[in-house]
């Protein structure tokens, strides 16, 4: 720490212990971001230590714990450039604002969604460019979580491994949210509904899968595969294939997120014209998208900066020390009826 007073003193830990009553150890643990201290208390000791002109040397500290106070955050991106992809932001919105007030910046890699990415994971480990690290769109033997595990490195992925006794994770119970929105969709009276999705080799959708054949056989209806249908997430490749399948009967579609489900209401309503005010939609949401569109959508929800929130959480207290199997969590997603104005 350095600065002066106005009186020409020098600013120390102490002295701002002094001005505010505490320890210099509950100074020096906030000035830290440690996980024991309050937000409060580390607003309190940070504005304290603003207002006394004290400066963090962050060159310095960096020098004397070999921390960067970094972290990466690889994240899925799609090509979508007509629409924009918001979940990856959303989840880089909701790490920013866990990390903020603490010692940590987070930096993002774009990852193209289908790219193992795991080049990029081996360059920040060699050249120790993070002090930990977020992976989103993970696969059941994941070769990025094996390297990090060899490497003794934090990080924390969302979604779930083969690996995940022994990482820390977050994860949307991706099976009870297809089975949510297929399940609406039967009580809402259709019947062939069709099933928009990611590459099946990615965990979240083979669960997906999952939840959606178990809504059909608890109505007794049969898994047409024919309906389902794994896809880039472009809303452009989604309209053309939501407009093939409705010419074939399929009444409704569950699809994986918004920009899919964008563009499977587009190919259906240039394809059907007001007939397809009658197909039905669901949709895993990380927004309230729904509620601009003219469609009634049965959205499984669960706020894309919650979730990044979280990640950033369960993150910071892996790189605390805390064992991976106490950085674990699996939330649900809430159904909500969005839109349907125009109907």
């Amino acid at each position: 720490m350095t600065g002066k007073t106005d009186g020409g003193q020098t600013v120390t830990l102490s002295t701002i212990a002094d001005a505010l009553g505490v320890s210099v150890t509950t100074v020096t643990r906030a000035l830290n971001g440690g996980p024991k201290i309050s937000e409060g208390t580390i607003k309190r000791v940070r504005d304290t230590a603003a207002r006394l002109g004290c400066e963090r040397n962050m060159d310095g500290v960096k020098l004397r714990t070999g921390q960067t106070f970094v972290i990466m955050a690889l994240l899925g991106f799609t090509n979508e450039e007509e629409i924009g992809d918001s979940g990856s932001v959303g989840l880089l919105n909701g790490m920013h604002t866990r990390f903020s007030g603490t010692r940590y910046s987070v930096r993002a890699i774009p990852i193209t969604i289908g790219d193992s990415g795991l080049e990029h994971v081996q360059r920040v480990v060699r050249g120790r460019n993070a002090d930990g690290l977020v992976l989103d769109h993970t696969e059941p033997d994941d070769e990025r979580v094996r390297y990090l595990l060899d490497n003794d490195e934090p990080f924390v992925t969302f979604g779930r491994t083969n690996l995940s006794d022994r990482h820390a994770y977050l994860d949307i119970d991706n099976e009870d949210a297809a089975y949510q929105g297929t399940n609406s969709l039967i009580r809402a009276g259709h019947r062939r509904i069709a099933l928009l999705d990611a590459n099946p080799s990615f965990v979240f959708v083979q669960q997906r899968l999952n939840g959606y054949r178990r809504a059909l056989r608890d109505h007794g209806l049969p898994v047409d595969e024919s309906l389902i249908c794994h896809l880039s997430q472009e809303a452009d490749v989604a309209s053309g294939k939501a407009a093939a399948l409705a010419k074939q009967g399929a009444d409704a579609f569950v699809c994986v997120n918004e920009l899919v489900f964008l563009g499977a209401r587009a190919g259906v309503m240039r394809t059907l014209g007001a007939a397809g005010l009658n197909i039905g939609f669901s949709v895993r949401s990380g927004t309230s998208i729904g509620d601009y569109v003219g469609t009634m959508v049965y959205a499984s929800h669960y706020s894309r900066l919650k979730a990044g929130w979280h990640l950033a959480d369960l993150l910071l207290r892996r790189i605390d020390g805390a064992p991976p199997q106490t950085c674990q969590d699996i939330v649900r997603t809430k159904l909500r009826i969005q839109g349907g104005f125009l109907k």
